[in-house]
């Protein structure tokens, strides 16, 4: 039973994280525009992109988030290949406490994430040259760490089960 939902949380899971990847490829697509233009610009033209620093970063904001839950379903995050050569029990532990400590950093960086996007949305600040309001970036973090947040959930009840079994 509880296999079978971690399962369908899964597949779910998947499916918007591919979703928001492809809004990160599309970013970094833009950040590459970005620069190309700004440089085809500067240095045949003279006249560089006015607000190309500014896209850059923004469109890195976008493109960063975007790929976090699907770096970590596709297993192309940091691990230490160390601690997993330690006996069943000792593992199984680490894996949990990793799994919640991992759980609760991504629940505080949402809750923060919206938290500073009040704050931007409140004083109005937005970038400089392009007036662009920096407020929907900061909302669209705390978006992308759902789908890591549920990633990490069902982590946490895997290795929970995985403990409990050995």
């Amino acid at each position: 039973m509880i296999n079978n939902i971690l399962d369908r949380l899964g597949k779910f899971n998947y499916q918007i994280s591919i979703w928001v990847e492809r809004i990160a490829i599309v970013a970094a697509m833009g950040m590459i525009a970005a620069t190309m233009v700004d440089i085809i610009g500067a240095k045949l033209f003279h006249r560089p992109l006015a607000a190309g620093t500014e896209a850059i970063y923004l469109l890195q904001i976008i493109a960063i988030a975007g790929a976090l839950a699907i770096a970590k379903l596709d297993g192309r995050h940091v691990r230490i290949e160390l601690i997993d050569r330690l006996p069943q029990p000792a593992l199984g532990i680490i894996h949990t406490l990793v799994a919640f400590f991992s759980l609760v950093l991504f629940l505080a960086l949402a809750w923060k994430s919206y938290d500073y996007a009040q704050t931007l949305r409140i004083n109005n600040e937005i970038t400089t040259t392009t007036k662009i309001p920096l407020f929907p970036f900061a909302i669209f973090l705390g978006l992308c760490c759902i789908p890591m947040i549920l990633i990490l959930f069902r982590e946490l009840i895997s290795s929970m089960l995985e403990m409990k079994k050995n």
